[in-house]
């Protein structure tokens, strides 16, 4: 058996322990006097207040082993996957949130327990008091069925109008009592009433009034005024007669009391609050004192664990940027602090590597620089030493005249190729940047015949020109395009030369 096994063996041990500890507690605390313990209580009540004992325990022991592991961890010197507990510890506090559900659960049975031994029954007081205010209105209610009855069968023979609506309505005294309402409704909206409703209801408040009938009826009850009403859709249109009674007259504070609190017992079930003062008040402030332990600790140790690894990934974000200047300060132990090890090594390891590459780099592009720049010197070149050698071919020559106008064109080609090389020179001085290009809009044919002319006393060649007429203008850079021609023409002069060495 490993080492591994036996720890989860033991782990096992302690929570099957704390499982038997928590059992005997609720048994002994909760359920030791039979006389608090309701008859119906049922097996899921009392796993309800074994969990309530078993998460205040189980946290405890959590803790405890996570303190008893830090300190073997320091005196041996031995890191046994310590960030699993402190993880697990962090865990098990957020999870205090989840588990308020099960205090409010055992409070709810521990709250039969008191119902039971002071024999207190708040759900049968407040029925009670419910069927007595319904008794109450049910001669109001009567009294409005009967009038609505008579107003629908008038206004059903009648034109649907204000005229029609306020004589069947001061027929039956509905206008004349300020207690009652009386009005006709477009859907929601009110078209015609006998005054303003101070809480009008809605459609969704109104139930159906009997089985066989499509009567409507709400009884609407508020701290200040109660009234009960009566909607009937008419059969045609979307209209509906609607009438109001106002009920409880005086008394409509103590009325929506009783009917409130019967609503919201009802929806409380398992929440509600049965429990005496004391009791409810030693529950909220233990409940309240777990969460904010459980809050503190919980951000204490996930800011300590989350701490390395927040730095990390900032780090990491800054070399995708390029930033390699970075070196991180190992504060935590275990694989953390192996984990930082490791990454300031990449970092050393990969500056390493961006220097050479960066070295690598910057020759490559000098490298293309001086070929590029080599290549561009060399067109000019071309020019300037045909015409040399045609002046020096020409120095013995007898036609002083001929001579004079070979020694000026030789020289004024030379003149234009220097000042390109000086051009090229001038612009190869800020980084080795090529010439902008100085778009103009010009012809292509002078250029073309100029760089001709460089080359049409090479010996043994006859060069021929043939260009289109009309040829249209074209926005060009005369520097640049020269150059391009003049690499044309000299890579073509040069591959004849060549074929006829190998002729030869």
């Amino acid at each position: 058996m490993n080492d591994e096994t036996r720890y989860y063996l033991r782990d096992l041990l302690i929570l099957g322990l704390i499982i038997l500890l928590s059992v005997v507690l609720a048994e002994a605390i909760q359920f030791s006097d039979q006389k608090t313990i309701p008859d119906d209580i049922s097996f899921l009540d009392r796993i309800v207040v074994y969990i309530f004992f078993f998460i205040p325990l189980f946290s405890l022991s959590l803790l405890i082993s996570y303190f008893y592991r830090n300190k073997r961890n320091l005196e041996t010197g031995r890191l046994k996957s310590s960030i699993r507990y402190r993880l697990t510890l962090s865990f098990i506090f957020v999870a205090f949130l989840p588990s308020l559900p099960i205090l409010f659960l055992s409070s709810n049975v521990t709250g039969k327990l008191y119902e039971r031994f002071y024999g207190i029954d708040i759900e049968e007081a407040l029925s009670s008091g419910e069927t007595l205010i319904l008794n109450e209105e049910k001669p109001k209610k009567r009294l409005l069925v009967e009038k609505t009855r008579l107003l629908e069968s008038f206004l059903r023979i009648q034109p649907l109008h204000l005229e029609s609506l306020v004589a069947g309505a001061s027929k039956l005294n509905l206008i004349q009592n300020d207690e009652f309402y009386v009005g006709i409704y477009e859907k929601e909206k009110p078209i015609l009433e006998n005054r303003a409703l101070k809480y009008r209801p809605l459609e969704k408040n109104f139930k159906i009034f009997a089985k066989t009938s499509n009567w409507k009826e709400f009884a609407s009850y508020r701290p200040d005024y109660c009234m009960y009403f009566i909607r009937i859709p008419f059969p045609t249109g979307n209209y509906n007669l609607q009438t109001g009674i106002r009920i409880h007259k005086d008394s409509e504070r103590n009325v929506y009391s009783v009917i409130s609190t019967r609503r919201n017992y009802d929806r409380a079930d398992l929440t509600k609050e049965k429990l005496p003062y004391r009791i409810r008040l030693t529950f909220s402030i233990i409940t309240v004192a777990i969460f904010l332990l459980a809050i503190y600790f919980s951000l204490l140790f996930a800011r300590k664990i989350s701490r390395p690894i927040i730095e990390l990934a900032n780090a990491t974000q800054k070399i995708s940027m390029g930033d390699t200047d970075i070196n991180l300060e190992i504060r935590e132990a275990g694989e953390i602090g192996a984990l930082i090890d490791s990454f300031n090594q990449m970092v050393k390891d990969l500056k390493s590597k961006d220097a050479e590459l960066m070295q690598s780099q910057r020759i490559a592009a000098w490298k293309e620089v001086a070929q590029r720049m080599a290549h561009e010197i060399k067109n000019p070149l071309t020019p300037i030493q045909l015409s040399a050698e045609r002046i020096r071919r020409k120095m013995n020559s007898e036609n002083k005249e001929q001579f004079y106008e070979i020694v000026s064109s030789g020289t004024d080609t030379i003149i234009k190729q220097v000042r390109v090389l000086e051009h090229l020179v001038n612009e190869f001085s800020d980084f080795a940047r090529m010439p902008a290009p100085k778009l103009i809009n010009q012809n292509l044919e002078p250029i073309l015949l100029e760089v001709v002319k460089l080359f049409e006393h090479t010996p043994k060649l006859k060069i021929a020109t043939n260009i289109s007429k009309g040829f249209p203008q074209l926005f060009l850079d005369q520097k640049i395009i020269s150059r391009v021609f003049t690499n044309l023409l000299k890579n073509s002069i040069e591959a004849i030369e060549r074929k006829r060495e190998k002729e030869e």
